[in-house]
């Protein structure tokens, strides 16, 4: 009888294993591959937005496939990273959360570029104004779009950063559970994510404190995403030279 309760715990250590093996191979779902696609779409949906009025009624069409584009990889990579956050795989979480920060990062400083631009210029216009009636309606306007337009941007970055905060809130918890991290320090550094560029170096440290790597791929999927703007921009230049 104890031979037989011996076989059968050796039996299902073997399956467990194997589960594993496949937990692991599922949770590797080329998350390099995944978020070249996702920055791919972004600034192209981004730059057929803004060419719109040039290349017509296609362009409408480009940018609808590229939006659904970016929905279908982020829903595919969330699950690559909710399956390797149940096998503790950090580097996969890591991996992720580095990739698509510093590939959605320029799109969100320029939004924010802007964003701060129309602020100030804004600002800038009630104050020189000479005319009361003027004034009241700008400040009336700025009003109306801090409420209505402010709430739509922050949803979006909030969108679009969805599987940075997937990953970095599965990276928290596998760093908690393995080196003990406490629920303050935990909560602290979530709440760091919020902040541009902060997020990014708070990400570092956690990486290269707890897990020792992480600042060879900021390098190149920083190089890439400058790259991937250029690239966007050399091709702008183009059609705006040939008139298009």
């Amino acid at each position: 009888m104890d031979f037989e309760k011996k076989d059968d715990i050796d039996t299902k250590e073997i399956l467990e294993d194997k589960n594993s093996d496949v937990q692991v191979k599922k949770s590797k779902l080329l998350p390099i591959l995944l978020a070249l696609l996702y920055g791919t779409a972004l600034y192209g949906f981004v730059f057929f937005i803004i060419e719109n009025n040039r290349l017509g009624g296609s362009a409408i069409v480009v940018a609808l496939a590229l939006f659904i584009m970016i929905f279908v990889v982020m829903i595919l990579q969330i699950r690559g990273v909710l399956s390797a956050a149940k096998i503790e795989d950090i580097d996969y979480c890591l991996n992720t959360y580095f990739l698509y920060k510093y590939i959605t990062a320029p799109f969100i400083c320029g939004c924010g570029g802007t964003l701060t631009y129309i602020i100030f210029e804004w600002i800038s216009m009630t104050i020189k104004s000479n005319y009361q009636l003027v004034t009241f309606l700008l400040i009336f306007l700025f009003i109306a779009f801090i409420v209505v337009i402010v709430p739509y941007i922050l949803v979006s970055y909030a969108l679009i950063g969805l599987p940075c905060t997937v990953a970095v809130n599965c990276m928290l918890d596998i760093t908690r559970k393995k080196y003990g991290m406490s629920f303050v320090i935990r909560t602290i550094h979530f709440f760091l994510q919020m902040i541009p560029i902060v997020n990014i170096i708070d990400a570092l440290y956690i990486s290269i404190k707890y897990w020792k790597k992480g600042m060879v791929l900021a390098i190149l999927t920083v190089v890439y995403s400058y790259i991937t703007m250029a690239i966007l921009a050399f091709t702008y230049l183009v059609i705006k030279s040939l008139g298009w």
